[in-house]
């Protein structure tokens, strides 16, 4: 099986009810080398800190957070820009 690193990423925008199932749900499939890049893109709910609390039980969770929102496009772009 090849065990190159793959990038997974996703953005997150006030999504607290979603979040956690989504993330358990990437890093539960059966390809483990990944790093997992999740942009917060200036949630005001609690969607940063869940993301937060799983990425320090997982460190393949790399967390980007936009200083002001930009909406889903740019802030996927952003990611593509560093993801390896």
């Amino acid at each position: 099986m090849n065990n190159d690193l793959i990038s997974v990423i996703m953005s997150s925008f006030n999504s607290k009810k979603t979040i956690e199932k989504s993330i358990h749900s990437i890093l539960n499939q059966d390809y483990k080398n990944i790093e997992f890049l999740i942009v917060d893109d200036c949630s005001t709910d609690d969607s940063l800190n869940i993301i937060k609390e799983l990425g320090n039980i997982d460190n393949r969770i790399k967390i980007i957070e936009n200083t002001k929102n930009l909406g889903l496009t740019k802030s996927l772009n952003r990611l593509l820009k560093i993801s390896n």
